[in-house]
């Protein structure tokens, strides 16, 4: 590959590297249209096509130029052309092409081309020409002249930029490293920063990777990175508010290249661009091959589609997974698997999508109808399920004899918890662990009521317990660690527990905050989203709250609670530890004993927990196979001297960071200790996780009392649990 075409690839994907967290989804655009018939191999965007009368999306290849290699730019001109700007393999014979057809044909555009850049040709909807790149961005006047530019100011970088109609959008990081948009008049060039705190906070609690106006220049798109996936959010320039276009479920699903029974393409692509049309019907996404070093692009529709769902033949493999949160490296091992075993017709089916008018309660009944019958999946992802009823029912097959005679290449402590310290029903094939953050008094709390007890005593500090913004990750660690959901929810406790929640609301917020506090930071959405969980080790840092609890699961987060000790004295523990040490199983594998392949899922399962097939960056946990700790991301993160590895910081000014240092062999010798004392695995049944959070939204934000939220809660899903 060329150096010129390289610093090109290093150039888009810049702001990819931005630190990323969690924030609102949802897929709230309703609008569609018949699609248009264009390019070739349709794939479609879910695990089987909705159902007829609802929408959804689905993709396209769209044939690109001949000769046409790397696109640098892509729009949507007023008139509803696709534009592009492209170059050859070497970087070279730059030329911009239109369509009028949604990808089906190609044209030379007769494009202004006067101005000199390595990075691409930009064109606004109007197809004026500007250029940029990390320092400076500069407007055709169409005649050879620059007639305007902008610079980035001292320690700043220009991420992306998007024009059309009156406006000029530019994404900027400063020089404490966080985001803002910087909204030109093209008449004027007067500059406004977008001011929406809602904005701010989400540009600034994601990794923002790019931008896109539509033709008016009065609809502002941008394209979010999460550690778990893409979305789209949709910003009113005019209105200030803030929504979304596409949820992060859909746009993995859309963006899953040549998918094939819900597997995905082993083989990645990087997303790198996108352009919307006004109707908000149509889309085209740019992705880097990384294969084939070249670049693709794909026509996104959403319409009506006629259903054609895909189930596997008699001789293959069913995976099912509740939702797609707890499988990501599950079906990409699948998708190996299915490369190493053509004959064999590997499927992973997704119950629950939030998009379907399906609930969770209705995919789990749907499941044990099926699995009672002595039909159903193969293999099942057991997250979220009712897995210690399964393995009471005999549905689940004794996977022992897999697991215990290489046990030492695991953290078996985990699967032996996991599954009582008995026969191995249920393997936990990735883990994290709930961790209270504090001094040592905070530490010493065994569990709620002590803690509740410190919290009284430290309850005149002025300085908050918690953060607003770590409140729902703290609640919701403290139910899963509780004792509160047996084999039913104790409607008891669950009052006392809302009681207690509002007691540390009293302390961690005011009034004024609680009432302002964003959906996405309450404990509704904390459920929705579990198990990822708020990192409250900054507040701490900073002296901004005495208490957290974050969930060890990556190992950035034991380099910031290293950081935490060495240089405030603050450290980390078990959360409610008296009963034993907390931990969250994730991506939990089970074989159903009736299934019609239990052979295929036995080779699945034993190939899977060779580690072959795992990598690190597609954990958002860890790895219950210790190799896998050790894998190709180890010595990012483990030294022997300790040496600097950065700095993060959520304030503006430089002064307060937090400085960050690889984890010394000591110390994560420390780390698998700890994990070693795992000894007891939460409770956290997504139906009813996300009931009981629902009722401490509406008890701390709506003034329910606890009494009768704790009864609403037991009413509905005590009924399930006994199902």
């Amino acid at each position: 590959m060329s150096k010129k075409i390289t610093k090109f690839i290093c150039f888009l994907v810049t702001a990819v590297m931005l630190c990323s967290c969690s924030a609102k989804g949802g897929d709230d655009v309703e609008k569609g249209k018949d699609p248009a018939k264009s390019g070739e191999k349709t794939e479609a965007a879910a695990e089987g096509q909705a159902s007829s009368g609802k929408l959804s999306w689905r993709k396209t290849e769209i044939q690109i130029p001949e000769g046409a290699a790397y696109i640098n730019s892509l729009n949507y001109l007023a008139d509803g052309a696709i534009r592009i700007n492209s170059t050859d393999q070497d970087g070279q014979n730059a030329a911009v092409w239109d369509s009028r057809d949604n990808g089906g044909t190609w044209e030379n555009a007769d494009a202004d081309m006067s101005l000199t850049s390595e990075y691409g040709y930009h064109y606004s909807a109007e197809g004026n020409l500007y250029i940029f790149d990390n320092e400076r961005l500069a407007i055709s006047a169409g005649d050879g002249t620059e007639s305007q530019s902008i610079h980035a100011g001292e320690k700043e970088m220009l991420f992306d930029a998007a024009m059309a109609g009156n406006t000029l959008a530019v994404l900027v990081s400063d020089q404490n490293n966080r985001l803002r948009l910087d909204i030109y008049d093209l008449d004027t060039m007067s500059c406004r920063t977008l001011e929406n705190g809602e904005l701010s906070q989400y540009l600034n609690s994601q990794s923002v990777g790019g931008i896109a106006l539509d033709s008016s220049g009065e609809i502002l798109y941008l394209k979010i990175e999460e550690i778990k996936g893409i979305k789209l959010a949709r910003y009113d320039l005019k209105q200030d508010q803030l929504e979304s276009l596409a949820d992060q479920d859909t746009m993995n699903r859309l963006l899953n290249r040549e998918e094939k029974n819900g597997l995905p393409n082993p083989r990645e692509e990087v997303f790198l661009s996108f352009a919307v049309n006004d109707a908000e019907d149509r889309m085209v996404v740019c992705m880097m091959d990384l294969v084939s070093n070249q670049t693709k692009l794909y026509l996104c529709e959403k319409g009506t589609w006629e259903e054609e769902r895909k189930t596997a033949s008699e001789g293959g493999l069913r995976i099912y997974s509740l939702d797609l949160r707890g499988g990501t490296s599950v079906r990409q091992a699948a998708a190996l698997f299915q490369e190493m075993h053509p004959e064999l017709e590997v499927s992973y089916e997704t119950g629950y999508t939030g998009e379907d008018g399906v609930t969770l309660s209705d995919a789990i009944r749907t499941l044990n109808t099926e699995l009672m019958a002595g039909e159903g999946p193969d293999l099942l992802i057991l997250d979220g399920l009712p897995a210690d009823s399964y393995a009471e029912k005999g549905i689940l097959e004794d996977l022992t004899d897999i697991v215990e005679p290489e046990k030492e290449k695991y953290f078996y402590n985990i699967i032996s918890a996991y599954n009582g310290g008995g026969k191995i029903y249920k393997v936990p094939t990735a883990f994290s662990v709930p961790v209270l953050l504090g001094d040592g008094e905070i530490l010493a709390a065994e569990n709620m009521d002590q803690l509740m007890d410190v919290f009284e005593k430290k309850a005149d500090t002025g300085i908050p317990f918690i953060t607003p913004e770590n409140f729902a990750g703290t609640a919701g660690s403290l139910f899963i660690t509780s004792d509160i959901l047996q084999e039913t929810v104790d409607e008891g406790k669950l009052a006392d527990f809302y009681k207690d929640l509002e007691k540390l609301a009293a302390q961690s917020m005011t009034d004024g905050e609680r009432q302002e506090l964003e959906e996405y930071n309450r404990m509704t959405y904390w459920a929705e989203n579990y198990p990822i969980c708020s990192q409250p080790e900054l507040e701490l840092y900073y002296g901004e709250a005495q208490a957290g609890a974050d969930k060890l699961s990556i190992y950035e987060d034991y380099i910031r609670i290293l950081a935490l000790r060495r240089d405030k004295g603050l450290t980390y523990q078990y959360l409610n530890r008296e009963k034993g040490n907390y931990f969250i199983a994730e991506s939990v594998l089970g074989i159903n004993s009736a299934g019609k392949n239990p052979e295929a899922a036995r080779q699945f399962l034993t190939y899977y927990l060779s580690g072959e097939a795992q990598r690190t960056d597609l954990f958002s946990s860890f790895s219950v196979i210790r190799s896998v700790m050790e894998g190709r991301d180890y010595d990012k993160y483990i030294s022997e001297s300790g040496e600097s590895t950065g700095s993060i910081s959520r304030k503006d000014t430089p002064d307060k960071m937090m400085y960050l240092n690889k984890i010394r062999p000591a110390e994560l010798q420390e780390l698998t200790a700890f994990f070693e004392g795992c000894s007891l695995p939460v409770r956290d049944d997504s139906v009813v996780l996300r009931k009981v959070m629902e009722q401490a939204d509406a008890c701390l934000f709506e003034g329910k009392d606890p009494e009768s939220a704790a009864k609403e809660v037991c009413s509905e899903v005590n009924l399930y649990l006994s199902e």
